[in-house]
């Protein structure tokens, strides 16, 4: 028993906060959400112009997207989503999303909410300005991720379960989708690599299997082992986006979100903001990969644009545009999975000193460990940058300390790895030295150099010293123009990812190239 008591408040009136002007007529605060910068730092009201890509006799603008969102219909992180309405609005007033797709989980969806989810993409549909896609994540636990994405179609739109007979692996989704030409779509796998729920690269079929997700806002990057930024539970080796395109497959690279309220983006290279011609972008593998927006790549070699296939037996040359927001670090053209090419700035090192990039590297671990630790500098001296690994905590030109701890989730999902990446200057004989719980090790940097992979003794689990992309320093402007040749004659794939200095990057989709004779 009691009551419920109520009161009455009044308004002192509308209170200023950044990015409100007061409207004299009404004194109420108008916001204005360009304001709200914290979300988007990549915003600046002076870059709002397109970028264009003019290929041959074609221009191709630029438009930015993410095919990898959940609302609160996908229940694997019940209460984290929004509704599917305040979802859309998030993408338009925040994210600033030229096309996008939500993605729920169709082991998830009723029938109505697959139906829901197809008429609001409708209803928030505005050619030129806003175009969502029909699209829904088919979920194996064996096999991987699946996001399905549809084309230019009408309501109605088959959806397929993991769980449903004929449909419980990548090879029986694609055949039920071939049974429904009307409603031509992409499959899009993602977090490859992944010890939670990596991809089988045994299952790809070329009229589905276009694009990969190589970098998620929620969790990070999938490119290889020891890649930049890697996500904690990317273990499962043999099953990154560099082992799918070892074997041969041939797909282009985005970034999505997944959950979450942060942002990655697929950059599509279209002929205009509508939902065939960005399906058309996304089905020619005119994309690329950003962690976030306005950090741009266009590849050429010749007259062939990311994405495509090449036979030729001339040289390849290729013609390279990067640009972001602020400046670049770093520029690396990749080929076959190997770094053959890379733009890095110039440290100002005194006379008879060298630049070292490192990367420490933990995990393996059937245990959950703690690898807080710390590496000292003798004789040289750590180089400060803006960006540092989360992992981090002290920083300076004589020492950087770091704290993380790992787990081992055991069968199927394995132990959690980590890592950081910094660079060290200083004459050959500086000593560098490395020392977290029961483990040790000192090493000049002349030793590094010549034996640059040095693993510390100790257990549980695997601590190393190895190359890395190291600290990011300023190339002194926001965007660089290159040309690369290459001379070979033998089949390849080659892309290029791009750093900033604040650790944002992006990955260009793959040129093809073979010779006359490869068949």
């Amino acid at each position: 028993m009691g009551a419920i008591v109520t009161s009455e408040i009044s308004s002192g009136g509308p209170v200023p906060v950044l990015g409100e002007t007061l409207d004299e007529s009404s004194g109420q605060a108008h916001v204005h959400s360009d304001a709200r910068l914290e979300s988007r730092r990549w915003f600046r009201e002076e870059a709002r112009e397109r970028y264009v890509a003019s290929v041959g006799q074609r221009d191709y603008t630029l438009y930015w997207g993410d095919l990898h969102r959940h609302s609160l219909v996908s229940r694997c992180t019940a209460g984290d989503e929004p509704s599917l309405e305040d979802f859309y609005r998030y993408a338009w007033d925040v994210c600033e999303y030229d096309f996008w797709a939500v993605t729920d989980h169709s082991e998830n969806s009723t029938d109505y909410q697959w139906w829901t989810i197809q008429k609001i993409a409708d209803l928030f549909h505005i050619d030129d300005r806003f175009v969502p896609l029909y699209g829904f994540e088919w979920t194996s636990a064996d096999t991987g991720h699946q996001n399905v994405i549809f084309g230019d179609v009408e309501r109605g739109a088959p959806i397929f379960s993991a769980f449903a007979q004929g449909t419980t692996d990548p090879a029986g989704l694609w055949d039920s989708l071939a049974r429904h030409p009307g409603y031509p779509a992409i499959t899009i796998p993602h977090h490859p690599g992944s010890a939670m729920v990596h991809n089988d690269w045994d299952y790809h079929d070329p009229r589905y299997s276009r694009l990969v997700e190589i970098f998620q806002a929620c969790r990070g990057n999938y490119e290889s082992a020891g890649a930049f930024r890697q996500y904690s539970d990317a273990t499962m080796e043999g099953t990154f986006v560099i082992d799918g395109l070892k074997r041969g497959h041939k797909f282009g690279l985005i970034a999505s979100s997944d959950h979450g309220h942060g942002a990655s983006y697929v950059g599509a290279f279209s002929d205009s903001l509508d939902r065939s011609a960005i399906f058309d972008a996304l089905h020619s593998r005119r994309t690329f990969a950003a962690t976030t927006r306005d950090v741009v790549v266009d590849v050429r070699m010749g007259d062939a644009f990311i994405g495509e296939e090449v036979v030729t037996d001339e040289p390849r040359r290729f013609t390279i545009h990067a640009q972001g927001y602020t400046d670049l670090a770093r520029v690396d053209i990749v080929k076959n999975g190997e770094v053959v090419f890379a733009t890095r700035p110039a440290i100002d090192l005194p006379e008879g000193w060298v630049g070292v990039p490192l990367r420490l590297e933990w995990g393996a671990s059937d245990e959950t460990t703690v690898w807080d630790g710390v590496l000292r500098v003798t004789g040289g001296r750590i180089v400060q940058t803006p960006f540092w690994s989360p992992e981090i905590i002290v920083a300076t030109e004589a020492e950087v300390a770091w704290a993380n701890t790992t787990k081992s989730f055991g069968e199927p999902y394995g132990a959690q790895r980590g890592g950081i990446e910094l660079t060290v200057a200083g004459p050959q004989d500086a000593v560098v030295s490395v020392t977290l719980p029961g483990r040790s090790l000192e090493a000049t940097l002349a030793d590094l150099l010549a034996e640059p992979v040095r693993e510390l003794p100790g257990s549980p689990g695997v601590f190393r010293i190895q190359p890395g992309i190291g600290g990011l320093s300023s190339l002194d402007a926001s965007a660089i123009d290159l040309t690369w040749t290459d001379h070979s004659d033998t089949p390849a794939f080659y892309y290029v990812r791009v750093f900033q200095v604040d650790g944002e990057m992006a990955w260009s989709s793959p040129i093809w190239v073979a010779p006359t004779d490869a068949g």
